[in-house]
């Protein structure tokens, strides 16, 4: 759930505010809240945006490594931070989980199991973005020729 947590932040900051909470109960917000406050998406919002610069810093040169992190850090800080984004990210578990379901998974990442879930997300997340950063840099050559076959007559 983690992994999706960081692309569905930036998708929720490039998109226009839509969503309404018009039918949604306070109850269910509460709940929605509760799940976020219980499984540390704030805390992990910020640790995953870190590391989502230092991969795309691997691609930097060097010489403009620090600024590129500089600047990325100032824009996410701006527009991805957990106050900005945290009554959007509430409304949407609503949308996905009845409040019933909501309380559960509060309850679950109060949980032992749900601490170390908490606990372990960070490296996952690591993990699993360098294991698409190797599979796309393993295969470059073919998704350059892909490009290029696709935007040649363009």
């Amino acid at each position: 759930m983690k992994y999706k947590f960081l692309i569905i932040a930036l998708l929720i900051c490039v998109a226009a505010k839509a969503q309404t909470t018009s039918n949604i109960t306070p109850a269910h917000l509460k709940a929605a809240e509760d799940v976020l406050l219980a499984s540390g998406a704030g805390a992990q919002l910020k640790e995953n945006t870190l590391s989502m610069i230092k991969q795309a810093s691997a691609n930097v040169p060097e010489d403009k490594k620090a600024k590129f992190i500089q600047v990325m850090n100032t824009f996410t800080d701006k527009y991805m931070n957990w106050d900005l984004i945290k009554d959007q990210m509430a409304a949407m578990y609503t949308q996905e989980f009845t409040e019933k379901e909501l309380k559960d998974l509060a309850v679950f990442y109060r949980s032992p199991l749900g601490a170390k879930l908490n606990q372990k997300q960070p490296v996952l997340f690591q993990k699993g973005a360098q294991l698409g950063q190797q599979a796309v840099q393993s295969h470059q050559a073919e998704l350059q020729q892909m490009m290029q076959e696709a935007f040649k007559d363009q």
